[in-house]
């Protein structure tokens, strides 16, 4: 174990979720490539996560669609769009 007083790394991963998922709700109904993926399984699990609102930037539920595509190189985009909260029942 050591110990080296440094500032930490800016989570610039999270205020570019936030940031995107703002993107898209300035432009409702309109489907945008949000990221690129070295699989299929990983794209997939970002759209799941956006879907269902697992990743906060994107809640509530249901308030985005997204879904991932195979590349031609054997990667995967995902792709989103936010539709609006849906009224409850």
């Amino acid at each position: 174990m050591h110990v080296r007083f440094d500032t930490p790394p800016v989570p610039h991963r999270s205020q570019e979720t936030h940031e995107t998922a703002q993107a898209l709700r300035g432009r409702p109904g309109d489907w945008a490539h949000i990221d690129t993926h070295d699989t299929m399984n990983r794209a997939s699990n970002q759209a799941h996560r956006v879907r269902t609102g697992k990743l906060a930037a994107f809640r509530p539920a249901g308030a985005f669609e997204a879904k991932a595509h195979g590349t031609k190189d054997g990667g995967a985009e995902v792709w989103a769009r936010y539709v609006g909260a849906r009224s409850g029942g």
